[in-house]
């Protein structure tokens, strides 16, 4: 029975040990996904310069090109800017 008991402890902590070398010594990289999810498209507003989320800003059509702006006063900003008279 005691020798029994000495095998159970000896292969659990055999498992333990590999286990942890296997997470500790693993080489960068190494099983990354190939496909990581991107959460959003940082873009940068073309009136003030600023970097935002893409989900996060007001979408404008101007003259058949899409525009994306941090807030509506900068919309409105470009919109003022780029009236033809």
């Amino acid at each position: 029975m005691k020798l029994l008991l000495l095998i159970v402890i000896v292969y659990l902590t055999y498992r333990a040990v590999k286990s942890w070398l296997l997470r500790n010594l693993q080489v960068p990289g190494q099983n990354a996904p190939h496909n990581p999810k991107i959460d959003d498209v940082m873009v940068k507003d073309p009136v003030c310069g600023v970097y935002f989320p893409r989900r996060e800003g007001v979408e404008l059509r101007h003259k058949g090109q899409e525009f994306i702006f941090c807030s509506e006063k900068c919309r409105d900003r470009f919109l003022e800017e780029n009236v033809e008279l």
